[in-house]
């Protein structure tokens, strides 16, 4: 017998974690948050404001949605439409799948062109399988072949996802570009920092480490490797962030908006932001927005 073609041994492991077709009615929300799982979305019907990392746009009618794991992510539904959706969180053990899917914190295929895929085809195969999988009558054995199914179609939507990622021109940047294969461990705690630096604003970083238990020198170094900046660099970009929105969205005084920040004063607040943007708060600020008090330092 002539062998012409062959493989090597396929171990790797399909891991699928909350498999869901479902639907949300108006001004549903679901807050920011993160996990060690991609995600992966469908929208049905409707549409629902996607919010990842900085990143903010609207996901519509056969519209997809690859999210890396690790990456933080919050979805609003709209006040007038009912939002309907397939969505399922998954992870792979295979090393280089896993590089492969971690190129882009996420990846869109809109409808448009997700119809000249094979992702709809897929899709159909797996809402024929859970359907099946959900009724009564359905006996034990079947649900077993419809997992299979359901499995199947998801490395296949996973395959093209990749696929069209990467011949895509312009893939969405990465927040954390220097993530070094950190492990789960080090990524979990790189969240924990990440969620004490948004909740404690004007705590010290040493004392961030010490209520962790780690030196501050290793909560610098996990945090990077997770994240791509530092702790101090995380947190200047959130308080600039606040600033900017203050400036935009308030009438606060310059010394109320350095209160509001931390800042000592309204001339300490006033040459921070220069250093960070090139130029006063005041030349920031909309023309349309005045405070009594206002004073750029």
């Amino acid at each position: 017998m002539d062998i012409h073609y062959s493989l090597p041994n396929l171990t790797s492991t399909l891991q699928i974690i909350g498999c869901h077709l479902g639907e949300f009615h108006p001004n549903w929300s679901y807050p920011r948050h993160h996990h060690y799982l991609f995600e992966l979305l469908h929208c049905k019907q409707g549409e629902i404001r996607q919010t990842i990392g900085d990143h903010v746009f609207t996901i519509s009618n056969g519209d997809w949605l690859l999210i890396k794991s690790g990456i933080s992510h919050a979805t609003e539904n709209g006040p007038t439409s009912v939002y309907r959706f397939f969505n399922l969180h998954f992870d792979l053990d295979d090393p280089i799948i896993r590089e492969r899917l971690c190129k882009a914190d996420y990846v869109i295929i809109k409808a448009e062109e997700a119809a000249g895929l094979s992702l709809p085809t897929h899709f159909s195969a797996i809402e024929e399988a859970f359907l099946h999988n959900i009724r009564v009558d359905t006996i034990d054995d079947d649900k077993a072949l419809d997992r299979l199914i359901i499995q199947s179609h998801t490395l296949g939507i996973i395959s093209e996802f990749i696929k069209y990622s990467e011949q895509a021109r312009s893939p969405i940047p990465m927040s954390d570009g220097s993530m070094q294969n950190a492990s789960v461990f080090e990524t979990e705690l790189a969240h924990a920092i990440e969620e004490k630096l948004r909740n404690e604003t004007h705590g010290a970083i040493a004392g961030i480490a010490a209520s962790l238990g780690i030196s501050r020198g290793r909560c610098t170094h996990i945090f990077t490797k997770v994240y791509g900046q530092s702790p101090r660099q995380y947190r200047s970009k959130m308080v600039l962030n606040q600033a900017k929105h203050l400036l935009v969205h308030s009438t606060y005084s310059m010394e109320e908006l350095a209160e509001q920040l931390g800042f000592q004063s309204a001339s300490h607040f006033s040459r921070q932001f220069r250093r960070w943007t090139g130029m006063a708060p005041s030349a920031f600020r909309p023309k349309y927005v005045r405070s009594p008090r206002t004073q750029d330092g």
